[in-house]
């Protein structure tokens, strides 16, 4: 019996033992548990997956994934036909098709000496939600690995070409200049490379040349949670991967940004989202930013902000300055960090993050937002102690982010919500011409004055307008007319919304004045806004007929007959206040850091 008994319980005492004795020395190994002396290097998503399958699904769901692609995979997600279509601007024709090797290839005539501009294939694609981008190699000799964003992109909403002078806030090319049209022809290795990647490195060399080298393609699992291969290494002990749940920190050599504190949880994302400036620009651009998520971002990069400058330019210059309005709100997108760091809300560090709204690895891929977040329950209940948004301001068909995050910003051909969290304050603004506010972005039928003595009798706190003449127009109206080219996107977007007050036929007729601008992009904010609104087949046809891009007397015709058939604006029908407005335009190109 002694015999069965040892030979029965024997082997399970040996294991137990051993057991025992492993989870000991698992537990006491430092290196098993301590911060890594070094992270190595990028393993990879796809070695994610095997531990994380369902954070690794829902990532493969994002836009992140598909940020960058590289065609040459036979996965990659290409919107554009690339069967033949054409797209002329300025005098060049654009013709995009597919090359006998299968690459989608793009080539470049200009018209007036058929002269070849660009013929190159596509190797790698940039977005897949709001509009897509291309690249391909330039030869230059010399073992240089250099890319160019090319200057076009598919609209997939619009199911059309457009030059990338048409997004980017610049006026009409002049008729076959050659580097006017090749302006948004951008180097991929020092541009684009930075935040559409993975741990990338430029890899410039001292000839100027570059050996780009890449720890992924696309926004990857290491882009957010730095390099994983000590990582894996360490999970590569059955014990230490069983043990892991009973720490309440994880594996400090991989980052968890939802463990981390606001600020520095709010940095992984501003390293892309907050455009930003090197400490060591030679540095970056030879080797990489070097950031590591969960380490200050200020250690090698600060955000770009409405005073910033760089080392070469002089005291007194702001060159960034257009990239802000007056009070220093980003007006641009891929400003969304600079919008926190500037709300009461984040205070410095102590309150809200990107992961209070966010989530990486939610249902929801498009904003990925919290559930919840898309509604007042983001704010009321969680910290602002409201019982709810009942009466509050008198609004009940609008929500907490419509007034505290109006849609202000400008980027993507798309009016975006303002990232900094402010309270309305109209009357504040009132004679001023330099910035829309929350309240007649809403209102567009009505001036800052009307906007400010609304709150009073609401009961809202505000400033009081000063008398002022405002007559000829609402301020979105004007704007419309009479504002820098941002201004005037921001209010043709505004018009169209559905929630916007004003009377649609009004609000029509202020569109067809941007279909006249000297900008592409007003002029594209313009017309999908009129088809936004439009009833009746009729002036459906005409809009049908009308191509933002097209010359200026294929558009104009089309105008014409709109506005036969929809009236004149309020501003337009009187020429003294018409032509004033035209005058005291700000026609500049705005950088928007594309």
């Amino acid at each position: 019996m002694r015999r069965d008994t040892a030979l029965l319980f024997g082997p399970a005492l040996v294991w137990t033992v051993a057991a025992v004795v492993g989870v000991a020395a698992t537990l006491a190994d430092e290196d098993a548990w301590s911060a890594a002396t070094s992270r190595g290097g990028v393993v990879g998503s796809a070695d994610c997956r095997r531990c994380h399958p369902e954070q690794h699904a829902s990532w493969h769901e994002s836009y992140h994934r598909t940020m960058t692609q590289s065609v040459g995979t036979g996965d990659a997600i290409i919107l554009a036909p690339f069967s033949g279509e054409t797209l002329r601007v300025a005098g060049f024709v654009a013709t995009f098709s597919t090359a006998t090797s299968g690459s989608p290839h793009v080539s470049v005539v200009r018209e007036s000496d058929a002269q070849d501009v660009l013929d190159a294939d596509v190797e790698l694609t940039v977005g897949t939600h709001r509009y897509q981008q291309y690249v391909a190699r330039i030869d230059r000799g010399g073992g240089s690995l250099e890319r160019w964003r090319l200057p076009f992109a598919w609209h997939p909403q619009a199911q059309r070409w457009i030059h990338l002078g048409g997004a980017f806030l610049f006026p009409d090319l002049a008729e076959g200049d050659t580097q006017a049209y090749l302006r948004h022809f951008s180097r991929w290795n020092d541009n684009c490379v930075f935040c559409h990647n993975t741990e990338p490195v430029p890899g410039l060399r001292e000839d100027g040349t570059f050996d780009t080298a890449l720890g992924e393609v696309g926004i990857g699992c290491e882009a957010c949670h730095g390099p994983a291969e000590a990582h894996l290494a360490r999970q590569s002990n059955p014990l230490r991967r069983l043990l892991a749940p009973l720490s309440d920190h994880g594996d400090p050599a991989i980052t968890h940004p939802g463990r981390l504190e606001p600020d520095r949880h709010s940095e992984v994302c501003g390293r892309c989202h907050g455009q930003r400036i090197g400490k060591d620009l030679a540095k970056v651009l030879a080797h990489g930013d070097g950031f590591i998520p969960g380490t200050p971002l200020e250690e090698v990069s600060r955000p770009i902000l409405a005073e910033g400058r760089l080392a070469s330019d002089p005291p007194t210059a702001r060159p960034f300055a257009p990239r802000f309005w007056p009070d220093g709100t980003p007006r641009l997108s891929a400003y969304e960090y600079q919008g926190l760091l500037l709300s009461p809300c984040y205070d410095e560090g102590q309150g809200m993050s990107c992961g209070s709204c966010h989530t990486m690895h939610g249902a929801e891929p498009s904003m990925q937002l919290r559930a919840g977040a898309d509604t007042d329950a983001a704010c009321v209940g969680s910290c602002h102690a409201v019982a709810s948004m009942d009466g509050h301001g008198g609004h009940d068909t609008v929500g907490c982010q419509d007034c505290h995050m109006p849609r202000v910003t400008y980027g993507l051909l798309q009016g975006l919500i303002s990232h900094r969290i402010t309270s309305p304050d109209p009357g504040a603004l009132t004679g001023r011409d330099d910035m829309p506010d929350a309240c007649t972005q809403c209102h567009v039928d009505q001036t800052r004055a009307w906007a400010s003595a609304a709150m009073g009798s609401l009961g809202l706190q505000g400033t009081a307008a000063e008398p002022y003449p405002e007559s000829g127009g609402s301020r979105v109206e004007r704007d419309l007319v009479g504002g820098d080219p941002v201004q005037r996107a921001l209010a043709a977007h505004a018009l169209a919304r559905p929630e916007a007050v004003g009377s649609q036929a009004r609000r029509m007729q202020a569109l067809v004045d941007a279909l006249e601008d000297d900008y592409p992009a007003v002029r594209w904010f313009g017309h999908r806004g009129l088809l936004v609104l439009a009833r009746d087949e009729a002036t459906r046809a005409l809009l049908l007929r009308y191509d933002f891009m097209a010359d200026a007397a294929d558009r104009l015709e089309a105008v014409d007959e709109l506005r036969a058939t929809l009236g004149h604006s309020v501003v337009s029908s009187q020429p003294e206040l018409w032509q004033r407005l035209l005058g005291q335009r700000d026609d500049v190109a705005i950088a928007i850091g594309e």
